[in-house]
């Protein structure tokens, strides 16, 4: 994996409970994040991108930012709904396919664990816990790796005795062994790591560059080295994105006013804060609100 891969997480926005009658029908719409739906009872039909499915209790349903879904129950549904964004976001991309091949839909009737994920995410949510940001984030961090996981295995059993072998000896090719020589030295720098933490949990607090470099005991020079090494992206690309991402839940969860939102995550300008918003998530702050609030 490149290791500006490496550092891909799922970023939390919101999660919450929805019931429909046999009648709901959600028309096609463009989703400005990801989604990840358990379903707990009923079924429906969801169409991503012109592909229909049908989904029943204990599945899982991946729907990926920038998709156009249509939704409508087959019977009474109820269902936890789970939005996010990756931290890494590459145009017309789907990351958790790139990465781990994950699908639209799994069956997880079997494993109970898994809708207990998306109940403690939901509660952690509504909490009032100073920690429940670690909570929600290690949730949806478990329910991605439970995708991933099943992919995999879904994957191996579809593997040939050939292509088995082909991946032994694959393992022993000098190339291969160069790769993984290199892969190995992109361990991520607990200077950096400590700086892109406080900056997620603080997005709307305006670090120095001076203040920076003190909390990672470095130069500047080698700070902007460092972080674009470990990162895959310079520090002021990373606060944009963070802040951006910030303003994306305001904007999900709360009516403060647009402007009002960009003031707090340091746009002066509403233009200015509209425009760079637009090249974040690829629509603008009110279509984002509404949409938000449609899907």
């Amino acid at each position: 994996m490149e290791p500006i891969f490496s550092n891909y997480s799922p970023t939390f926005l919101y999660v919450d409970k929805y019931r429909f009658p046999k009648e709901w029908v959600n028309l096609t719409a463009q989703v400005p994040f990801c989604m990840l739906r358990y379903i707990c009872s009923g079924s429906a039909q969801f169409v991503v991108d012109g592909e229909a499915f049908t989904v029943h209790p204990g599945e899982v349903f991946y729907i990926p930012q920038g998709c156009h879904l249509y939704c409508a129950a087959l019977e009474e549904i109820s269902f936890i709904s789970i939005r996010f964004i990756g931290s890494i976001q590459i145009q017309d991309d789907d990351m958790l396919k790139r990465l781990w091949n994950i699908g639209r839909q799994y069956d997880f009737q079997d494993q109970p664990q898994m809708e207990q994920w998306f109940e403690q995410t939901y509660h952690s949510a509504i909490s009032r816990a100073k920690y429940k940001r670690l909570e929600t984030r290690g949730y949806l961090n478990l329910i991605c790796a439970a995708l991933a996981r099943r992919s995999a295995q879904d994957e191996e059993q579809e593997e040939t005795v050939r292509a088995d072998r082909v991946m032994m000896e694959s393992m022993n090719d000098m190339k291969y062994v160069r790769k993984r020589a290199l892969a190995s030295q992109n361990k991520s720098d607990p200077r950096i790591q400590a700086l892109v933490d406080y900056l997620t949990l603080h997005p709307e607090i305006n670090l120095t560059r001076e203040q920076m470099c003190q909390m990672c005991d470095v130069s500047e020079s080698t700070l902007r080295r460092l972080f674009k090494t470990y990162m895959g992206k310079t520090i002021y690309e990373f606060i944009k994105e963070t802040r951006i991402l910030y303003a994306s839940h305001l904007l999900m969860t709360t009516n403060v006013p647009i402007s009002e939102i960009g003031y707090r995550v340091g746009y002066e300008s509403a233009s200015y804060f509209t425009k760079t918003f637009r090249e974040v998530f690829g629509v603008s702050p009110q279509e984002y609100r509404k949409n938000s609030r449609e899907a």
